[in-house]
């Protein structure tokens, strides 16, 4: 197996910071489509050899960027090739962070140009993956410590750069918005960006592709992630000794639940009468809506699908789901399966649209795909017809959200739609019969379990 290409390398004698010297006999290589993360004790280093890499700090020795020497490379085509986001960056506290997210589209335009309608579909976007589009009428000075850093890491996504350098991008952020950061390094990666992040957040590192331990100034360790959880030596610091009590002791009910760590579970009387109230409505197609941040929205679906399509026989019509953001080609489980039962699933798209390399093209698919899902639901034929992650397109605007509420209200009155994906307009929340969002408790990739066939696809 070949190596992966080198994007980012450094030969380093020396690094001072006034006449103190920081770094000392550095020699590191941080490869394209693999995701660094580097960490270490607090003055080790760590962010000093990250703005090395940048070339924001002067050094004995030589940093290369694709190859060639970082010093080689003019300025503008630089910034289009690498971006940088620093700790507790300050400045532009009065611009909105609309403006602030543009800027990391300056190296693609010409001095004093104004935005193109490509820059602003980059900028939408990324203020969208990060969930900051909301936020986009506000100054950065009025925002949270979160909202910031959100902002922040949407002018990183809007370079597109090929190397991505990160000095402790999980500050402020919440545990629901470390894991949309997290499937953001893993899509950059997998577009064969180089992603190096510098992280205090242990549990989040061992997640990266390669580990970088800087200690005392020097590169202690670099290499590929271990497969187990954490290194033997680590795991004394990491989980706490379980504490039994002193024998001849004997506990039961809540003090031995504080003894053990376990809190008792609260049982209830099984009901043996439920009451409620028969609706005496007429019977006719709902729309159901799956959304929120945790998972199993396009599950559901695939779910609800099934079961329409395993009554064929009692309704006559058909079931069909149109995927919005997977490709034609697409061969994940679900599509192997229910191409053997001979329930129709089609992809309308390329992608999700941060692995996307022409966003016009990606736009252009969405709304051809949406004429086919919108004759398939004014049509009458079908009795189940399923909009996976079609959320995407509208909150990106390549969907009129007009046209979609429309179409709705206008299917047949016999005919159900489900649809998918975060952040659902609020327009489509009123308009739907039955809407369950879904919460993220828990996710596995937080414990270091990477994602597995037959359960992620």
């Amino acid at each position: 197996m070949s190596p992966d290409p080198v994007a980012v390398s450094a030969r380093l004698t020396t690094v001072r910071i006034g006449h103190r010297p920081i770094l000392h006999d550095i020699a590191l290589n941080l490869s394209a489509g693999r995701w660094s993360a580097i960490v270490g004790p607090n003055g080790a280093g760590k962010s000093t050899l990250l703005r090395v890499l940048a070339g924001l700090l002067p050094c004995d020795g030589q940093v290369t960027l694709l190859g060639r020497p970082l010093h080689d490379w003019p300025a503008r085509e630089r910034a289009r090739r690498l971006a940088w986001l620093g700790q507790q960056e300050g400045g532009g506290e009065d611009l909105l962070a609309w403006d602030i997210a543009m800027l990391g589209r300056l190296p693609h335009r010409p001095w004093l140009a104004a935005p193109t309608a490509q820059d602003q579909a980059v900028v939408t976007q990324a203020l969208h993956a990060m969930q900051a589009w909301a936020l986009r009428q506000r100054r950065l000075g009025e925002l949270s410590g979160g909202e910031r850093q959100r902002v922040l890491l949407a002018r990183l996504l809007a370079v597109q750069a090929d190397v991505l350098l990160m000095d402790e991008p999980l500050a402020h952020l919440d545990p629901p918005h470390q894991a949309d950061w997290l499937a953001m390094v893993r899509a950059l990666v997998a577009g064969g960006r180089a992603v190096v992040s510098v992280l205090h957040e242990l549990n989040m590192a061992l997640q990266a592709d390669d580990i970088v331990i800087v200690r005392d100034g020097r590169v202690a360790h670099q290499g590929r992630r271990r497969r187990r959880r954490h290194p033997p030596r680590a795991r004394g610091r990491l989980r706490p000794p379980h504490h039994r009590p002193a024998a001849g002791w004997r506990l039961g009910g809540a003090a031995a639940a504080s003894q053990t760590g376990e809190l008792p579970m609260q049982i209830e009387t099984p009901p043996t009468e439920k009451r409620y109230d028969r609706p005496e409505g007429e019977r006719r197609g709902l729309l159901i809506v799956h959304t929120g941040d945790g998972k199993g929205k396009s599950t559901a679906a695939f779910g609800l699908a099934l079961r329409a399509f395993g009554r064929q026989h009692v309704h006559g019509k058909r079931v069909a789901i149109f995927q919005f953001m997977k490709v034609p080609s697409a061969r994940f489980g679900e599509h192997r399966a229910f191409e053997q039962l001979g329930l129709p699933i089609e992809g309308l798209g390329d992608g999700f649209s941060w692995k996307s390399q022409d966003l016009e093209h990606s736009a252009q698919l969405a709304r051809d795909g949406w004429q086919k899902a919108r004759s398939g639901i004014l049509g009458g034929e079908h009795f189940l017809v399923v909009l996976d992650e079609i959320t995407y397109p509208l909150i990106y605007g390549w969907l009129p959200l007009g046209d979609v509420l429309q179409t709705l209200r206008e299917r047949p009155k016999d005919v159900h739609v489900c649809l998918t994906g975060r952040r659902c307009p609020p327009e489509l929340i009123e308009l739907a019969d039955t809407v369950t969002e879904m919460t993220l408790v828990k996710h596995a990739f937080k414990a270091g379990v990477p994602a597995q066939r037959g359960i992620e696809d």
